[in-house]
């Protein structure tokens, strides 16, 4: 393991062919680290000194191939960049003649694109960055998030080097390839794992799906018998870069909110990914023997997988709770989705069933506003779920939880009108949670209605959704318009920010009726959504505390009714 320090042309001119192993991250450098790459190498242009690159950790092998450990995010965008130096000097002016354009333009190629590919990304990666870098060609389109960023750094700097003179183009180069590494090899690939495990405890910045691979690819290494090592490691690779392509799909969760999630629903809410004690590595050692150690990865693997098919399924459901669901994002119902995928996958109906469960108690967690820890309430109905894997069990535990004082009825709807944690006042609390309530308001009063039967209110479908004080929020002293009650202290402390008062609008029709008289308000109602039409029912000339009132004991009745589990 000696280390050699050596400029990146040099590092490139050797007869090796790089890859990058099969439990390595995949491409993760975003437009952030691009840019920081190109104003390195820019003050290099200017400096006498050559550019320091970092280290580079390799495991060498006798068939002219080397893997790289360490330093792969940097080595892949030195491929990326000159195959954007090569494209855009190609259309450049050269001030010498043609033939030393074509001379250092097939030095280019000679050294890091052709004939063969100087560096192998990951399994996965690998054709697209072979197709779309190596052979310039845009034969087929990025299928995963790292081919995606390949995609896009290639356009960044192609994009950065086209304003940019022959000249100073030229000088990029001259700088990259006198920059400086120091390479260091190993020679065995367990320690080469257990080296890039090391670097990822010194606070590199991996997903936690990233270090997982990585952790399992070192306990297959280990334990796996040899003749099928490299086999069972391609298994578990597949399956990761299967991981990789169905998150394209899934919009509402990153990796490692999934994984965190699939593990609470493996084991229990007192999972913790960033301690070993309680998180899946503690689990893997309950496994004695390596060929168990082994089985149980394989196991964990699979059930991992599915979990990431069933989210992009659960994502893309046509489902008005599955939606409710994801508008209210209250993280502790995501593991019993994942549970419930695994017992009730071709149900619609049972999943339907626990999906109205789940979100009467997320709504109430989001009216509660406690410090109260809802998920430790919710483990042992987890466990519970597990064992029974019962909807209407499942439904009833979570029924008890909702006697329980913080997120009981009488602490939800039974506050005092006087009290400023009332519901009459979530608006002020919450306006997220109160634009919500009116939104699935507006979804009640459709389905009593012919015409638009069948039309769901959405955020999508509302340009702009906000919510509209029908009374007005005026300055202290200043003078409403006609058709309200007389704006005096008691009807702005108790009034103007009541639920009452509030109607769902988009922000166009919002901003156009702005403090005008009730009447004119109310005129613009009519043609618009249902809860706006439904106004005239409750007042005519004016919006007083009387209308108010009663808009508010309405609203009170829908909100217990719908967010209460049936006796």
């Amino acid at each position: 393991m000696t280390p050699k320090k050596q400029t990146i042309e040099e590092f490139f001119q050797r007869e090796k062919q790089y890859k990058i192993p099969i439990y390595q991250r995949a491409y993760s450098w975003e437009e952030k680290q691009w840019n920081i790459f190109l104003e390195d190498l820019e003050e290099a242009t200017r400096s006498e000194n050559c550019y320091f690159f970092g280290n580079i950790l390799l495991e060498e092998s006798e068939n002219n191939t080397a893997e790289i450990i360490d330093g792969q995010q940097r080595i892949t965008t030195i491929i990326i960049f000159i195959r954007a130096l090569y494209n855009i000097l190609e259309k450049k002016e050269f001030n010498e003649n043609q033939t030393k354009k074509q001379e250092i333009l097939s030095k280019f190629k000679e050294i890091y694109l052709n004939p063969k590919a100087k560096l192998k990304t990951v399994e996965y990666d690998d054709g697209y960055f072979e197709n779309y870098i190596i052979k310039n060609s845009n034969s087929y389109p990025a299928q995963t998030l790292s081919q995606d960023r390949i995609k896009k750094a290639k356009e960044f700097f192609n994009k950065k080097l086209e304003s940019k003179s022959t000249e100073e183009i030229l000088k990029l180069f001259k700088s990259l390839k006198k920059a400086q590494i120091l390479s260091i090899a190993f020679n065995n690939k367990k320690d080469s794992i257990l080296m890039f495990e090391l670097q990822n405890n010194r606070g590199k910045e991996l997903t936690n799906l990233e270090k997982l691979k990585s952790y399992l690819s070192y306990q297959i290494y280990t334990y796996c018998e040899k003749e099928s090592c490299e086999e069972k490691l391609r298994k578990i690779t597949k399956i990761f870069e299967d991981i990789y392509r169905l998150l394209k799909d899934i919009n509402f969760l990153d990796e490692d909110r999934i994984l965190n999630y699939f593990n609470i629903a493996k084991f229990d809410f007192n999972y913790r990914e960033n301690d070993d004690e309680k998180n899946y590595k503690k689990e893997l050692k309950k496994a004695k023997e390596p060929k168990d150690k082994v089985i149980w990865i394989e196991d964990y693997m699979e059930e991992l997988k599915q979990a990431f098919i069933d989210m992009k399924n659960f994502g893309q459901l046509k489902s008005d709770y599955k939606d409710y669901l994801l508008d209210l994002n209250v993280w502790e119902v995501y593991p019993f989705i994942i549970k419930a995928y695994e017992f009730f996958r071709e149900d619609k109906k049972n999943l339907e069933e626990i999906f109205k469960a789940l979100e009467i108690i997320a709504f109430r967690d989001k009216l509660a506003r406690t410090r109260a820890d809802l998920s430790s309430r919710l483990n042992g109905v987890l466990k519970k779920f597990k064992e029974k894997k019962d909807v209407e069990n499942l439904t009833n535990s979570l029924k008890e939880i909702c006697k329980n004082q913080y997120w009981s009825d009488k602490k939800l709807f039974g506050a005092d009108d006087e009290d400023e944690n009332s519901l009459r006042y979530i608006y002020r609390e919450n306006s997220k949670i109160a634009l919500y309530i009116l939104m699935r308001y507006e979804n009640y009063l459709r389905k009593d209605d012919a015409k638009t039967r069948g039309y769901k209110a959405t955020k999508d479908s509302i340009e702009n959704p906000e919510l509209e004080h029908i009374a007005p929020r005026t300055e202290k002293g200043e003078k409403a318009k006609s058709g309200y009650e007389t704006y005096n202290d008691h009807f702005r402390e108790m009034y103007v920010d009541c639920i009452g008062n509030l109607l769902l609008i988009s922000k166009r029709h919002n901003s156009s009726l702005g403090n005008k008289p009730f009447k004119v308000k109310r005129e613009s109602y009519k043609n618009s959504l249902l809860q706006q039409r439904e106004i005239s029912q409750f007042a005519k000339d004016k919006w007083d505390k009387k209308a108010i009132d009663k808009r508010y004991n309405k609203l009170m009745q829908f909100i217990k009714d719908t967010w209460s589990f049936k006796e």
